[in-house]
């Protein structure tokens, strides 16, 4: 059974969490082994993707963020946010992306599933990891969107940046079962706090990164 990292951050502004997910990216090796960030919000909030034109008529509605990943403009309010972070080498970091997606996604739909049946409902459809050229979807049979993700690759290893929509009672049950891993409590050391605040100043807050300009 392979050992993870977990962290449990408080709520957070969208700077502070988009600038501790890159710190735990830039990070990833020092640790040497996975790591599943869970997540909130402060406020009403947008991530938008590294590539992706700022929406400007949402200003005033929203805050909105640029993220280190690409991926579409999502609206953080009733959804639960999730970070994979896994270290250069490992076998998640080695596979194609679509392959990781629907790897990381298998997880989520095996805790979504988990969930739906724990509170007696009925589910819509088998929950399937969906694919394409962009993303690996979790979706109903229905063909509705549960949840969805986008990923970083570089030298510091993987970053795998997700969404649920929907309140998620458990999701590190499913990576159990997905991954046959269980979890450590992670604390963020004094260097990482440190960075996160500098990152969130300096590039998540400012106009430029967000605004792309």
């Amino acid at each position: 059974m392979e050992m993870w990292d977990l962290l449990q951050s408080p709520a957070a502004s969208p700077a502070i969490n988009m600038a501790t997910d890159e710190v735990l990216l830039r990070t990833a090796a020092q640790r040497g082994r996975p790591l599943l960030r869970l997540y909130t919000w402060d406020k009403p909030a947008v991530s938008i993707g590294y590539f992706q034109k700022f929406p400007a008529e949402l200003t005033g509605k929203f805050d909105i963020v640029r993220r280190l990943t690409g991926g579409g403009l999502v609206y953080h309010v009733n959804d639960t946010t999730f970070t994979v972070v896994v270290p250069p080498g490992h076998a998640l970091h080695k596979l194609k992306t679509n392959d990781a997606y629907c790897a990381i996604h298998q997880a989520v739909a095996i805790t979504l599933h988990s969930q739906l049946t724990t509170h007696n409902a009925t589910p819509r459809g088998n929950y399937e990891c969906f694919q394409n050229p962009v993303a690996g979807d979790v979706v109903a049979a229905t063909g509705e969107k549960l949840a969805g993700g986008a990923q970083r690759r570089n030298r510091d290893g993987m970053l795998h940046q997700g969404s649920i929509a929907a309140k998620v009672a458990d999701l590190p049950a499913g990576f159990r079962q997905q991954f046959d891993c269980d979890f450590q409590p992670y604390n963020l050391t004094g260097e990482e706090h440190a960075m996160i605040t500098w990152l969130a100043d300096g590039k998540y807050s400012a106009v430029a990164w967000n605004k792309r300009l």
